[in-house]
């Protein structure tokens, strides 16, 4: 339907040159397959904005790559990088994402819908096609004018004598949740510290605390 809808706007932007480029029924509907599978993943509004800088760039209909250079300029214009250069800056900075300065808040988004623990133990080949997903929806909010930010670190106390009653207490009390719900995250805490078992644990309550809306850091 995009691609449809594409076509009918280079039709009215570059009329006679249009015709000309696609003589007969057969090539427009071979280039249309061939754009339909270069624009897949792309929504309306990154389309329509690279259709406008495309009446300003090129005299003649454009190719498709000259077109995807013309998105790439689109993601710049809202703020914000390809999908590629995102997953790669995401997966760069998974391991504390909170504390890390992010090119724009739809990355860490992104990150944290695909999961952070996912993008360190999974491969490419199950994180790259998910977080792609995720950045793809959570531009369309960007573009429809909805403004982000990354959250805040609220620090827990860190003392190696804080027993797991009094931090059951305090992410209770910060989640408005009851502490009966919260203790079963915090198991990690009666292994070895500083042990390989103890922080993989510690991880997989991180990532399930932050999907429920948690925005600190649990101790070591």
């Amino acid at each position: 339907m995009l691609v449809n809808m594409l076509f009918a706007r280079f039709k009215a932007i570059y009329t006679h040159k249009f015709a000309s480029a696609y003589s007969n029924p057969d090539e427009v509907k071979l280039a249309k397959r061939e754009w339909a599978i270069a624009l897949k993943g792309f929504q309306e509004p990154l389309l329509a904005y690279a259709v406008e800088r495309t009446k300003e760039t090129y005299a003649w209909p454009p190719t498709i790559s000259e077109f995807l250079k013309l998105i790439n300029t689109a993601y710049k214009a809202y703020g914000l990088i390809d999908p590629r250069s995102a997953y790669k800056e995401a997966c760069a900075c998974r391991v504390d994402p909170l504390t890390f300065r992010w090119s724009h808040p739809a990355v860490y988004f992104a990150g944290a819908d695909t999961g952070w623990y996912k993008l360190k133990s999974e491969e490419e080949r199950v994180t790259w096609p998910l977080f792609e997903q995720a950045y793809l929806k959570i531009i369309d909010r960007v573009i429809a004018g909805e403004r982000l930010s990354v959250p805040k670190v609220v620090m827990i106390e860190d003392k190696h004598t804080l027993d797991i009653t009094t931090l059951a207490q305090q992410i209770a009390e910060q989640m408005e949740m009851t502490e009966e719900a919260v203790a079963p995250l915090l198991y990690y805490t009666q292994k070895t510290p500083g042990s390989g078992i103890r922080q993989r644990y510690r991880e997989l309550s991180q990532a399930k605390l932050t999907k429920l809306g948690f925005h600190g850091r649990l101790p070591n």
